[in-house]
């Protein structure tokens, strides 16, 4: 492979900037090109500072306007970009951020300076806690939407039942899983388990982000009653607040499954 193809598919990296092992991995910052500042974690990318927008739109908007009534919000995991892009939302009331991995906040309130924004907004709630062992405790049906950031490859069936047990009726999760395109059979067992818990309806998003594996990433969206679908397309029309990849057009094509995902998932069998 010639050089010049090679460049087009990497990242071009000009210093480090950070790196030390924690309890969660080894977790490093480096100033690159064409990304901009990236914080990675066994290697993986975790946060890109130029192109993370795709991600954190999509973790957050997709189900703020689909839920007919947001206020309640938690955030499992690492909350930065997301947490910015929910507080736009002026239904939102309360957000509470849920996670042990204090190292992570560390660097990402070092290096990316943007989420000192959002420190004292009164509506933020901090837990330092195991995400999967706090939703397990939490009072029942309190939570309007839960967006849980964690890889979710290795998630057991109880898992998904700790976050259905603390949504209310209408409640939504939403969670990044592995690329649709590079492993669709990982999934499938999603897929189950958000149905034997009482999802009542799921849904893949497919969008772009440039710096993940693939260039395309993929979304679950899952809720109590009602369809996701339903997107509040009004609301969507009049917002008061930017965005740099969300809008109306791109949440409905997000919901459009390509043909590889519906052959590889036999996506209606586990739509039933």
């Amino acid at each position: 492979m010639s050089e010049a193809v090679q460049k087009k598919f990497s990242i071009d990296i000009h210093q480090k900037l950070y790196e030390k092992e924690t309890p969660h991995g080894d977790m490093a910052v480096y100033q690159t090109s064409p990304f901009g500042m990236i914080l990675t974690i066994d290697g993986q990318i975790v946060l890109s500072e130029n192109d993370g927008f795709f991600y954190h739109e999509m973790m957050s908007h997709p189900a703020l306007f689909t839920h007919p009534h947001p206020q309640k919000v938690a955030i499992a995991g690492n909350d930065y970009g997301i947490l910015q892009e929910i507080l736009k939302h002026s239904t939102v009331k309360e957000v509470l951020c849920v996670s042990d991995n204090t190292a992570l906040q560390d660097v990402i309130s070092q290096y990316f300076t943007c989420c000192n924004e959002i420190a004292h907004d009164p509506r933020v709630k901090y837990h330092v806690a195991n995400p999967l062992t706090w939703f397990a405790q939490c009072e029942m049906k309190d939570f309007d939407i839960i967006i849980q950031s964690l890889h979710s490859e290795d998630f057991l069936q109880e898992h998904y039942q700790y976050y259905h047990h603390a949504l209310r009726t209408d409640g939504i999760l939403v969670q990044p899983c592995i690329s649709s395109l590079l492993y669709p059979l990982l999934l499938k067992p999603i897929f189950q388990h958000l149905k034997l818990v009482g999802f009542d309806d799921r849904q893949m998003l497919n969008f772009p982000q440039p710096s993940y594996p693939s260039g395309l990433r993929t979304v679950m969206m899952a809720t109590k009653s009602s369809t996701i679908k339903r997107i509040r397309e009004r609301d969507i029309y009049n917002r008061t607040f930017s965005t740099r990849y969300y809008n109306f057009d791109t949440h409905k094509a997000a919901l459009a499954l390509p043909e590889f995902a519906r052959k590889d998932l036999d996506i209606a069998d586990y739509l039933l």
